[in-house]
């Protein structure tokens, strides 16, 4: 009796189950079944090459028109020349510097760079000055060397 009671109590308790059909449905169209798919992932595989193509191209030719830049007969020039300039103003310091004929002390100014030069018996000083007002000083000693 005690059986009875529960399995009546337990389906006059319990709802009724309702369901409905399950439909999956691809959001990709290339696995929708329908001949679409192959062509719209050609059509956008297509566009994603021809805009990356695009984007090489416009950086190759950027890279090839400054490398032409820098490699033109009046770059090669102006970067010779410079050299040149920079190598007799680098000898005419070191005349003067350790040279007989050089003077006691000097200054000049290059790009910015106020340098300062005094010789003394023992010792060669530099003092070169930056625009933001910092100080290097470089001792060269000069009482050991034979010139």
């Amino acid at each position: 009796m005690l059986k009875r009671t529960i399995i009546l109590s337990l389906l006059l308790v319990s709802a009724p189950a309702q369901a409905t059909e399950l439909v999956f449905q691809f959001k990709n169209p290339s696995f929708s079944g329908n001949n679409t798919g192959a062509q719209w992932l050609t059509i956008e595989n297509q566009e994603t090459m021809r805009k990356k193509a695009i984007q090489d191209k416009i950086e190759a030719d950027l890279k090839a028109q400054a490398l032409e830049e820098k490699n033109s007969i009046l770059n090669r020039f102006m970067n010779n020349l410079q050299s040149r300039i920079y190598s007799q103003l680098a000898q005419q310091l070191t005349n003067n510097l350790f040279g007989a004929m050089g003077g006691q002390s000097g200054a000049f100014t290059l790009e910015g760079n106020q340098i300062k030069y005094e010789k003394t018996d023992t010792e060669i000083r530099l003092v070169i000055t930056d625009d933001a007002g910092n100080v290097t000083e470089i001792i060269i000693p000069t009482s050991g060397f034979k010139w």
